[in-house]
Parts: C-alpha cells; sequence; structure tokens
C-alpha cells in the first residue's frame, strides 16, 4: 500500500573516509506511518545487508510533502541529504531540507529548511510537451585543494529566488562552506540573458574529485523556440562564484511525452560526471 519514490543511491568513494564503501539509499515513502517522508538505509557490506530506514524530514513539517532527495558524502565520511518541499498541492517547490549524518548515516541532524522562499517549475512547467520538477542536486569537494568539503546545491528557480516571479526560469546555486551549518546567496548558472519566456532547467551537478571544478548540465531554449530545447553545460573554478557555460548538444528537440507512460514522462532527471579534468554530461532527447 505505499511507494518509495525517487530512490537514490550514493556511494562513498573517496578512499581516506572512514566509511568509504558504504552505500546509502534515499526516498520519500509515500503511504505508510511515514507518509510524505524522507526516509534512508544504508549498508556497509556493499549491499548484502540494508539498515531499518530512518525517518530524516519529519521536522521540516512540510504542508504536503518531501520528494527528490538527493545524496552526497563529504571527505571526511559526511552524508548530505536534499529534497524539495512542497508547502501545497498543486503547487511549485516552496523550499529545499536538508539533513546530514557525522557517523556514517547511523543517526542524522534534525533537518532543516536550507533555503525558503524558492518557485519551482513542477506545476507552473516550462511550456513544453513533458513533465518537469524543481527536486535539487547536489555536488561536495573531495579533492583536498582550497575548496575541501564545500557543498553546492542547484535547483531551477521561477525568476530570482525570493522574488519568484516573471516567466524566465533559470538554474540556481548555493554553497555551503561549514557542513551545511549556513548557506550563501544563490548565484545564477546559466549565462543565457534574464529574458521573459526563456527556461534553463533540469539541472544536475558533479565536483571533479581531483581538481574540484564544479560542472552543471541544463535544458536550455536560449536560441530556440518556447517549445524546444537543447542542452547546455557550465563549469566554475572559483567554487560557484562564476559560470562559463556553452552548448553541447548537436540537434535542438522538441520534448514529446512517451506513449504509455506516465502522463507527461519523457525522463525526469539529466547527468553529469567528471574526473581529472574530464566531464562526462548525460541527457535525454527525442532524436
Amino acid at each position: 500500500g505505499d511507494l518509495a519514490d525517487k530512490n537514490h543511491m550514493w556511494i562513498d568513494n573517496k578512499l581516506t573516509s572512514p566509511n568509504e564503501g558504504n552505500l546509502y539509499v534515499a526516498w520519500t515513502d509515500f503511504g505508510g506511518t511515514d507518509d510524505t517522508e524522507i526516509k534512508i538505509s544504508r549498508s556497509t557490506n556493499d549491499g548484502v545487508n540494508w539498515s531499518t530506514p530512518l525517518n530524516i524530514s519529519s521536522a521540516i513539517n512540510a504542508g504536503s510533502h518531501n520528494q527528490g532527495v538527493n545524496l552526497q558524502t563529504g571527505p571526511n565520511g559526511e552524508v548530505y541529504a536534499v529534497w524539495a518541499i512542497y508547502d501545497s498541492w498543486p503547487s511549485d517547490e516552496s523550499a529545499l531540507g536538508f539533513a546530514k549524518s557525522i557517523n556514517g548515516g547511523v543517526s542524522y541532524s534534525t533537518a532543516t529548511r536550507i533555503r525558503s522562499n524558492i518557485r519551482g517549475i513542477r506545476n507552473t512547467t516550462v511550456s513544453k510537451n513533458h513533465r518537469v520538477n524543481s527536486f535539487p542536486a547536489m555536488a561536495v569537494d573531495i579533492s583536498g585543494g582550497p575548496y575541501n568539503g564545500y557543498i553546492y546545491v542547484v535547483w531551477t528557480n521561477i525568476g530570482t529566488p525570493g522574488v519568484n516571479t516573471g516567466t524566465n526560469a533559470s538554474v540556481y546555486m548555493i554553497r555551503s562552506t561549514d557542513g551545511g551549518t549556513s548557506w550563501s546567496t544563490p548565484v545564477r548558472v546559466n549565462q543565457g540573458p534574464l529574458t521573459d519566456g526563456k527556461k534553463a532547467y533540469f539541472p544536475w551537478i558533479s565536483c571533479d574529485p581531483e581538481t574540484g571544478v564544479l560542472s552543471v548540465v541544463f535544458y536550455d531554449d536560449r536560441n530556440v523556440s518556447t517549445t524546444q530545447n537543447e542542452v547546455f553545460a557550465a563549469f566554475s573554478v572559483d567554487a560557484g562564484n562564476t559560470w562559463t557555460d556553452f552548448q553541447v548538444s548537436d540537434v535542438a528537440f522538441t520534448p514529446s511525452s512517451i506513449p504509455g507512460l506516465a502522463s507527461g514522462y519523457m525522463g525526469d532527471y539529466l547527468g553529469i560526471t567528471s574526473k581529472g579534468g574530464k566531464v562526462y554530461p548525460c541527457w535525454t532527447d527525442n532524436r
């Protein structure tokens, strides 16, 4: 009678981490005693056994539900979880929730709203023929460089975060330099003009574990009609203070949902990973 939605797995692969090799899986539990909450479980033996799932989001007191959890681990084995908060429904995302563990996933801090007064795109949509969301994506610097331990979170916002007006949708990033206690002012990642009606969305972020360089992939319609998309990537070498972006797709395409699947479904996420100065963005299109 319940649904484990949008599960996300992360493996602590920092060789010097005290929790190296731990697996962490989180999801939203729809139904059951923890309905609409984020649950998380860990394995310390390569997935053979799993811990009793913990509810890590109840302190948020979301008006509707928590969804879209994303996991990362830090250089010293810290476990971080971030997700979207819906304070009403149907609505756009209204805040970002966050919790962390400093004991390898045995227990988690009381969840907090690390960014309130945002406006995602879940129900406003992006004037294209597929369903969308503004679930956050996260990366952590484990490079040992000058930004070691920094946490980065990206999401899509209608207008400027905190103002949340207009018809432009852009990718924004916030950063924590103290393990998630405090967070920076949002920085716009996509560098196209702030033109009404233009949309950049579905970001995913990676932090190169050797160089600390940040990379983000996202859909963008800056150069095409409102019904089409191209794919862009952005990078930052200064911990997200400034960004450079460029087109990585070789075609423009018109999103179209896949018949026979969930309404509007064409794939809900993009992906990107990086290592040693090489970056690999991955996306869905309909060519």
